[in-house]
């Protein structure tokens, strides 16, 4: 329905040989009168040589309103154009959807974008922090995807330098513990469980082979791939059971050994020598300061290493239009330094960041903390141990990325309406009921009476309006606000609405197919579960 009123609107405009710019035509749905609006004339009327309200009338003055099933179109100050859509409109709407069933509400955007995220170290169990990380892109990648964009996911291996080292010399330390407690730690070293446990893996894989014994390069190096393929594994594993997949795992390690690493980064434009450093311009465009890409010991930055990264990914096979990266909001700083460098390279527009604020649990109104772990983060697999996995999706992303999260555990296990995700489902669960229950006649869809199934369906309408939204400012927190919203919506309209052996069935029925849809698609695009039963 928006693209019909928007297209009649053009249509107007260009039959009268206004002056106007299409792409910024926008159609909304109203929040105060009619069922949808549009400020195009406010905004064209001064290129037009016309007061907003003159040139607001002569656009309506040419729009047919049987076109796009009207019962009245209104202007109003200061420019405003209102329309007020026919039962026959909202009749549309409804078999629009059915007819296009779970493609309801997809685009047709056609551009290629890698979303790289997670790209946690490899050196323990991914936590609290990484579970946002991982479901923020992965979410963003669905709509992107149903969006019609081709979508490359990437998982970003730091499996290169001093932190590989700690992990090596701290399961090194770990596994000889297990055979003589008294073995001291590097001073460095990480101290979580989750290397206790790496080690044990490891032990059970050799014995005793190294035990109480030096280690050499050979057997360091053992330790170091071995540790990092056994954290890897790992996340791969948490990681799926969130029903999260990458298409592409891309090491840090393998940029090092590439024959091009440091000719492309000493040939950067922009560059120059000092103190026996490669530095890089980036003050002159946007950062603080200029950046060190090689230091004076010829040992290359790590910025200097992400910098070839980007440019791997933005010359690959895939030759994304954009690079979406997921980061915590402690890289802050960082971001500043790396959109200067691409814009030194030539791609100002081509990096997007989305900086996610951390997570806290709580529990009976307190924050939550193991004690066994002295107040360290939860990891993944102990948080899928408290919540089900659809309930840590479904709050990871309730909130937009750049606002504290309080992970409630009781709110996320609460069967009620205290819980959003419960109000969804059960939604759609009352919807399947009902539709096992009878067979709908679409084409005995006929009128919209009651105010409980008009604003269902303009809830309903205002799906396609959300998912382009999404598609273009990543906010992907309006869909659970959205789908809360319909929810709402349609468990009004149960109550309120007979709906089986009414003499208007057929069109009720409608809407309960309507709304079942488009539950279905919104909680698939969340990854989540959308139930037949609860």
């Amino acid at each position: 329905m928006i693209n019909k009123i928007k297209n009649a609107i053009i249509k107007a405009f260009e039959n009268q040989n206004f002056a106007f710019d299409p792409t910024k035509i926008i159609v909304s749905k109203s929040k105060h009168l009619g069922d949808f609006s549009t400020n195009a004339a406010f905004l064209f009327a001064k290129n037009n040589n016309m007061p907003a309200m003159e040139f607001a009338q002569k656009i309506v003055d040419f729009i047919d309103k049987n076109e796009i099933f009207a019962t009245k179109i209104e202007v109003a100050t200061p420019g405003f154009i209102n329309f007020y859509i026919s039962n026959q409109g909202l009749a549309e709407i409804v078999k629009k959807i059915i007819d296009q069933d779970l493609n309801y509400g997809s685009q047709n955007q056609n551009q290629k974008i890698n979303v790289e995220f997670v790209s946690a170290n490899p050196t323990g169990f991914l936590h609290l922090g990484h579970l946002r990380s991982a479901v923020i892109g992965d979410v963003l990648s669905n709509i992107l995807k149903f969006s019609g964009n081709q979508v490359l996911k990437e998982y970003y291996i730091n499996d290169f330098g001093v932190q590989i080292d700690r992990l090596a010399n701290s399961t090194i330390a770990r596994y000889q513990q297990l055979f003589n407690p008294n073995f001291s730690m590097p001073e460095d070293a990480y101290n979580g469980e989750d290397i206790i446990w790496a080690a044990k893996q490891i032990k059970a894989q050799i014995g005793d082979k190294f035990a109480n014994k030096p280690i050499d390069d050979k057997q360091y190096h053992f330790f170091r791939q071995e540790s990092l393929s056994i954290f890897l594994k790992e996340i791969k594993k948490d990681l799926a059971n969130l029903g999260i997949y990458f298409d592409k795992y891309s090491s840090e390690a393998d940029l090092h050994k590439n024959a091009l690493f440091l000719k492309t980064i000493t040939n950067l434009p922009g560059t120059y020598t000092k103190e026996n450093a490669l530095w890089l311009k980036t003050s002159e465009f946007g950062d603080d300061k200029d950046r060190v890409l090689i230091k004076s010991d010829n040992k290359l930055t790590y910025f200097g290493a992400d910098i070839f990264y980007h440019l791997e990914k933005i010359n690959s096979n895939f030759k994304p239009d954009i690079l979406i990266n997921v980061w915590g909001a402690d890289h802050i700083g960082y971001l500043g330094r790396m959109q200067s460098a691409l814009k030194i390279l030539g791609y100002p527009e081509k990096l997007k960041v989305l900086l996610y604020q951390i997570v806290s649990l709580l529990k009976n109104g307190s924050e939550f903390k193991m004690s066994k772990r002295k107040g360290s983060t939860f990891t993944i697999k102990e948080l899928a141990n408290l919540v089900d996995v659809d309930s840590l999706r479904f709050f990871m992303v309730e909130r937009s990325e750049n606002s504290l999260i309080e992970f409630d555990i009781d709110k996320a296990a609460n069967v009620g309406e205290q819980n959003p995700l419960f109000l969804i489902q059960y939604a759609h669960a009352r919807s399947a009921q009902l539709l096992s229950k009878a067979k709908l006649n679409i084409d005995k869809i006929a009128n919209f009476e009651s105010n409980y199934e008009i604003k269902l369906i303009n809830d309903l309408k205002e799906f396609e309006e959300i998912i382009a939204k999404i598609s273009k400012n990543y906010k992907i927190n309006l869909l659970n606000k959205y789908l809360l919203t319909l929810a709402n919506s349609f468990n009004a309209f149960y109550s309120n609405c007979k709906i089986l052996e009414s003499p208007n069935q057929d069109s009720l029925l409608s809407l309960v197919k309507a709304t079942n849809i488009v539950i279905k698609i919104g909680l698939g695009l969340l990854g989540i579960q959308a139930k037949e039963r609860i």
